[in-house]
């Protein structure tokens, strides 16, 4: 019998599978919130950019982290 550390990471993957309901659950509540999500914009617009940084922020948040402890 095959558990989940045997099974490659990917679809059909638990880990994989709880990965792409959070980034689905972001992208609604961003949506709810009023926000743009990236691809909203044209790929690498500065909208897109700026989009992307603030979609990577709650995502962060969402993770249990603070985007504001980390310098770039």
């Amino acid at each position: 019998m095959e558990n989940a550390n045997d099974i490659p990471f990917g679809p059909g993957h638990p880990r994989y599978e709880e990965a792409q309901a959070l980034e689905s659950t972001v992208r609604v509540v961003r949506k709810a919130q009023g926000k743009k999500n990236p691809e909203d914009f044209p790929y690498g617009s500065p909208a897109w950019r700026d989009a992307d940084e603030d979609y990577m922020r709650d995502l962060l948040r969402a993770l249990g982290g603070n985007p504001d402890e980390i310098r770039g």
